[in-house]
């Protein structure tokens, strides 16, 4: 069971935070306001992407080795409560204004706010609300036609993936949200897990095999399917707007926040999980 477990962790926070994979950049220096984020925010649409965690959590139940409805109406409110979009999106001003200079907000803006930056975020944003089970079954479609064909865009897709942060660093940051997640439901008494922290840890970076395989392939059906009406041409563009420098720095901040984000509110819904009661039906 616990192996099933911890293959639906993976599984839900690979949608959430693809193609989000990195960590804080070091050495920034703050200095952008409030308002300046916002617009950032809502130009990158990033903070579509925050709000879109919401939905996975609605998995929540089975990751403790629960039936995903259990708790019926009593789950969906408890996840709606800590996950709440706009409290997330505060959380996210919060963090991108201690570590993020204004050199940078303007380079995301620049790009974003441009053509085919709008192009880009309307796709992404539009992706980030369909349903998970529709974009993987439709993105591993579009997939095996690419491989059929010999299409270069996978290779673009791929390059996309690795542009925004390193694999390695995905890897030990799953790890954490879920171990935070999982110790903090044992501790609710919401889950039967006997094993201590480190030994967790170990355990499932003993896996980070399999997770690097499932981290690339996500991310390749992801892109097919998120981008799939972008020209080869604008793709071409976008990967080389993606490998800017600069633009390096912001996703390896934003990413980052994603993830605290994450690691912060499953961390708080593992803590209520021991005083839900289960839904009977009447």
């Amino acid at each position: 069971m616990f192996q099933r477990v911890l293959s639906l962790i993976l599984t839900l926070f690979l949608v959430a935070v693809s193609p989000a994979q990195t960590s804080f950049a070091q050495g920034s220096e703050p200095g952008a306001d409030r308002d300046k984020i916002r617009e950032f925010l809502e130009v990158t649409g990033f903070d579509v992407a925050i709000a879109s965690i919401q939905q996975g959590a609605m998995a929540g139940p089975a990751l403790t080795g629960a039936a995903p409805d259990q708790f019926g109406r009593n789950w969906v409110r408890l996840a709606e409560q800590v996950f709440a979009p706009d409290k997330m999106v505060d959380d996210a001003v919060d963090m991108i204004e201690a570590v993020m200079p204004a050199d940078l907000l303007d380079h995301g803006v620049v790009f974003y706010g441009s053509d085919l930056g709008k192009r880009v975020v309307a796709v992404e944003n539009e992706s980030h609300m369909v349903e998970d089970a529709i974009r993987q079954t439709e993105g591993e479609k579009l997939v095996d036609e690419l491989l059929e064909e010999r299409s270069p865009r996978l290779d673009v897709f791929k390059a996309m993936s690795q542009s925004v942060g390193s694999t390695d660093v995905a890897i030990r940051s799953i790890v954490e949200i879920q171990v935070r997640y999982l110790m903090a439901a044992a501790a609710a008494g919401a889950t039967d897990l006997e094993i201590g922290e480190e030994d967790l840890r170990g355990m499932l970076m003993a896996q980070q095999g399999e997770m690097r395989r499932s981290i690339e392939v996500h991310g390749l059906v992801a892109n097919a399917y998120t981008y799939r009406s972008l020209s080869d041409q604008e793709l071409i563009d976008y990967l080389s707007a993606l490998q800017s420098p600069q633009m390096m720095q912001v996703y390896e901040i934003l990413n980052a926040v994603q993830y605290e984000i994450m690691a912060d509110r499953y961390e708080r819904l593992a803590t209520q999980l021991g005083r839900l009661q289960p839904e009977s039906e009447l």
